[in-house]
């Protein structure tokens, strides 16, 4: 079952406001993929796109690149943002992309693979890789320890003490912890080469 959350107008501003940009690990993504099969971009998706700060990041380095989402409010937030010629954006469900097989180099699910029918869109962001394609699930937890110089620990012991009281609103669906929903994700794919 895919989790519908956070499609309307005034959410789809805040998250085009607040939300992180993961340029750096869209580098070592590309970088990751280029070491394996040099040259091979020509198209990367985007699923679960939002107001697109993830999806804008891939133009540099795919010919053309497509945002999805179930969000007509947040695609029409990533449009309003984005004037970048080989970026578009597509509504659809994440567990039915409007690609061909094998037509594409780079699936990406950036802070939202643990809201769609997990099952599912594994099964469909395979059917659309090419041979040797790359799909890349990033997120982030809750249950992380922070660097930064000698006060790491100290931040830590703050973020932890600040989820805990978060901790309660948080959807029961995803459980106390998106950790496991990404290790189950990564185990379930029979790929020879994942990391």
């Amino acid at each position: 079952m895919a989790v519908r959350a956070f499609e309307g107008k005034d959410h789809a501003a805040a998250y085009w406001q607040f939300r992180v940009t993961p340029q750096e690990l869209i580098s070592k993504i590309v970088s990751s993929m280029d070491k394996k099969t040099p040259k091979q971009f020509n198209l990367a998706v985007d699923v679960g796109c939002g107001s697109g700060q993830g999806t804008k990041l891939l133009a540099p380095y795919f010919t053309k690149v497509v945002g999805t989402d179930i969000s007509p409010a947040q695609l029409e937030m990533a449009s309003a943002n984005s004037n970048l010629p080989n970026v578009s954006y597509r509504q659809c469900p994440a567990e039915e992309l409007p690609f061909a097989s094998g037509e594409v180099d780079l699936v990406t699910a950036m802070t939202a693979a643990h809201w769609l029918d997990r099952p599912r869109f594994i099964q469909e962001a395979d059917r659309v890789l090419r041979p040797g394609g790359c799909m890349a699930l990033l997120s982030y937890t809750l249950d992380m320890d922070l660097e930064y110089g000698d006060i790491a620990e100290a931040l830590t012991d703050i973020c932890k003490e600040f989820y805990d009281v978060l901790r309660p609103f948080r959807y029961s669906y995803l459980g106390p912890s998106s950790k496991k929903l990404y290790a189950e994700m990564f185990e379930s794919c029979s790929y020879p080469d994942k990391e």
